[in-house]
């Protein structure tokens, strides 16, 4: 199950480094991502060297020792920290495709980090947490399939309504037996385990509020049959919904990370 990341950051720049720019061998405290605006450089990690140049990004786990030199380049650094116990694992070097659309972001946090104001600083932690969300899901090696986006978006638009593979395939204009197996493959679940995951998140929500009974909190959310509605949030939440409806939880106990489903 992937947990709840908390990550803060800590380190902002945005610069340009001549050839006298050096980085000496250190264990770092701290994650680390470069982005390379433009030129090149060398660094070593752990023992490995690497030639990085414009649009690759550069991702430093910490309690890794580095060192890097240039013959000239530009680039943007971030450091952060975790929460204790969370960590984030990417390859040291990669390059993803969609390396300019991180300068927008770049432009907005160099910003606000600058004025360093309350309100800019917490922009600026937002603009991280969206630029650091898209590396890790929308990059390269998790890239999202456009016929399962579109069921998942349809699916959480239209979780109270019947949901089936063939109409959710008619939807997305794929073949109902490939839909099942590409859903599958991508998200880790069946689609009918995650229409359960989004009803039952959507229910405990509304039995959070203390202003609907069990049976209401079904039918809201699209459940015929209170039984299978019983059995699906016990086997979710871990205990039964009105058991849940006396002693609620925020919806990021039910799935941290908003994992499809528990383990």
């Amino acid at each position: 199950m992937t947990e709840l990341l908390h990550p803060t950051l800590v380190y902002f720049a945005w610069k340009d480094c001549s050839p006298s720019w050096k980085l000496d061998n250190a264990k770092l405290t701290k994650y680390a991502l470069t982005f390379i605006l433009e030129g090149s450089a060398e660094y070593e990690v752990d023992g490995r060297t690497f030639h990085v140049k414009k649009g690759d990004v550069v991702f430093l786990s910490i309690n890794s020792s580095r060192k890097a030199s240039t013959e000239g380049m530009s680039c943007v650094a971030l450091d952060f920290v975790l929460g204790p116990g969370e960590e984030i694992r990417l390859p040291v070097v990669f390059s993803p495709e969609d390396f300019q659309e991180y300068l927008w972001y770049f432009h907005e946090i160099n910003y606000e980090w600058l004025q360093q104001d309350p309100a800019g600083n917490m922009r600026s932690q937002a603009l991280f947490l969206l630029a650091l969300h898209r590396l890790l899901y929308r990059s390269g090696h998790e890239q999202g399939n456009p016929h399962v986006e579109k069921i998942k978006r349809y699916i959480v638009e239209h979780f109270n309504e019947k949901l089936t593979v063939q109409s959710l395939a008619e939807i997305a204009r794929i073949n109902p037996v490939y839909c099942g197996a590409l859903f599958k493959k991508q998200e880790g679940c069946t689609v009918s385990e995650y229409i359960n995951r989004v009803r039952i998140n959507k229910a405990a929500s509304l039995l959070g509020t203390g202003e609907y009974t069990v049976s209401e909190a079904a039918y809201k959310t699209g459940f015929s049959d209170i039984y299978h509605f019983s059995n699906c949030f016990k086997r979710f939440v871990g205990m039964s919904p009105s058991a849940y409806r006396s002693t609620p939880f925020f919806p990021s106990q039910i799935f941290p990370g908003g994992s499809a489903y528990p383990d």
